[in-house]
């Protein structure tokens, strides 16, 4: 009897694999694991380390998504669900004021809060792209909005909870802008090894 190479089980004497793992074989071919490979003209230790480093951190390795991350993308989704909701009835009560004649309405929208409500529907599209100077402005502004509606005598606990909201949104673009730095960084430190 003699022993099969890729699982080691007993097969007849002239085989080379047993039934099972050359059906299976022929199905999906096996894959064999990568083995880092020492490079030719390494000079010492801390070249060899610094290798294997850049093969373990090779494109393609996507990293797991942590629960920061996780928790930040949702924050952003809120956020640009804050500022898509906010721009579209600004804009669309503000037209309905001003087009319809509604003086009831005119006090607080009109072509002013249409024009606000297209900037805030602007920063909601790069919200959702992930731009943390989107979220920080769409923040400002919204900040600065209740602000002024505070000091007409206009205060609603709902835009304090909208802006604990959208500041966490903020600290949470800042946390994947920092992690996409430092992917790209570490890219760019992989790319630049191998070219040496």
């Amino acid at each position: 009897m003699a022993v099969c190479k890729r699982c080691g089980c007993a097969i007849p004497l002239g085989s080379k694999t047993c039934d099972i793992c050359s059906t299976l074989g022929a199905i999906a071919p096996a894959q064999q694991p990568q083995v880092w490979t020492a490079p030719n003209q390494a000079v010492g230790p801390s070249e060899l380390a610094s290798s294997a480093v850049n093969w373990a951190t090779a494109p393609g390795v996507r990293p797991a998504n942590s629960a920061e991350v996780i928790k930040a993308k949702k924050a952003m989704r809120r956020a640009f669900w804050i500022f898509a909701v906010v721009g579209a009835i600004s804009v669309g009560l503000g037209a309905l004021a001003e087009l319809a004649e509604l003086s009831a309405l005119r006090g607080l929208f009109n072509w002013a809060s249409v024009g606000e409500g297209a900037i805030f529907l602007l920063l909601a599209y790069w919200t959702q792209r992930g731009s943390f100077i989107a979220t920080a402005l769409g923040t400002g502004l919204y900040v600065i909005d209740s602000v002024l509606l505070l000091v007409t005598g206009h205060f609603s606990i709902v835009r304090v909870l909208i802006i604990i909201a959208l500041v966490r949104a903020v600290l949470s673009a800042n946390l994947l802008r920092q992690q996409r730095q430092q992917a790209m960084s570490t890219l760019g430190g992989v790319d630049q090894t191998r070219v040496a």
